[in-house]
């Protein structure tokens, strides 16, 4: 039986497939950390999606969260962003990207 391979493993250009899950978060204690800027690096295999926390008046931004991805995976997360905020789209969709090679144990 093939092991679980986390995403940052899959192979730049192997396909995903989508399923949609249940994403539990506690609303009470994780409220997500406020952004209101974004950067984007490519580093070696690997991109890097920072989310930051930009201020006017000191003219200077701070990385509050950041996340690498494999660069087959921006096209997904792309679109995963356009469905959730088209105007037809379902609130509280939940969508877990796996390789087509990750198998459950």
């Amino acid at each position: 039986m093939k092991a679980k391979r986390d995403l940052g493993e899959v192979p730049p250009g192997e396909p995903m497939t989508s399923k949609k899950v249940s994403c539990a978060v506690d609303t009470q204690s994780d409220l997500g950390v406020y952004a209101n800027a974004f950067r984007v690096i490519q580093d070696g295999s690997e991109v890097i999606l920072d989310f930051c926390l930009y201020s006017e008046s000191e003219n200077a931004a701070k990385t509050v969260s950041r996340v690498r991805v494999n660069p087959s995976f921006l096209e997904v997360i792309t679109s995963r962003i356009e469905e959730a905020t088209s105007s037809g789209s379902q609130s509280g969709a939940k969508y877990l990207m796996l390789s087509s090679e990750t198998t459950e144990n």
